[in-house]
């Protein structure tokens, strides 16, 4: 997937770029999170962008599936696997345990969110510069 965005703010080898709100992304709803109706996100950045630069950047695909299945399967899953547990034992232990194993699985996103961050190959890569 490619995305236009602006650079707000370059580290070493990446750069922090802000995109606008676009029809590829409105189904998510994570646009609407962030101030003004902005998407940030730190990118590597092989060219050497300035802050300020409008730029095309690269999000693999299947890092994007991959991250929709841990945001999302992983939940889902955890809350299954809970209320069929529980409704071994009982109807309301079944309520109880999806609704903790529900928490867990959320737990369990936030960890990935870190080991994610720290992979490469789930990172945005800017491609290019785009004239204004």
């Amino acid at each position: 997937m490619l995305d236009r965005g602006r650079v707000f703010k370059i580290d070493k080898n990446s750069a922090w770029v802000e995109f606008a709100s676009s029809s590829k992304c409105v189904s998510c709803g994570a646009c609407q999170l962030a101030a003004e109706g902005k998407m940030v996100l730190e990118v590597e950045d092989p060219i050497g962008v300035k802050v300020g630069d409008l730029v095309e950047v690269a999000i693999s695909e299947k890092a994007l599936l991959l991250s929709y299945l841990i945001v999302y399967g992983i939940p889902v899953f955890c809350f299954f696997l809970g209320v069929v547990l529980g409704s071994l034992i009982s109807e309301t232990m079944g309520i109880i345990l999806g609704a903790a194993f529900l928490a867990i699985g959320f737990l369990a996103v936030r960890l990935a969110d870190g080991y994610v961050a720290r992979r490469k190959k789930f990172r945005g890569r800017i491609v290019r510069r785009v004239a204004q």
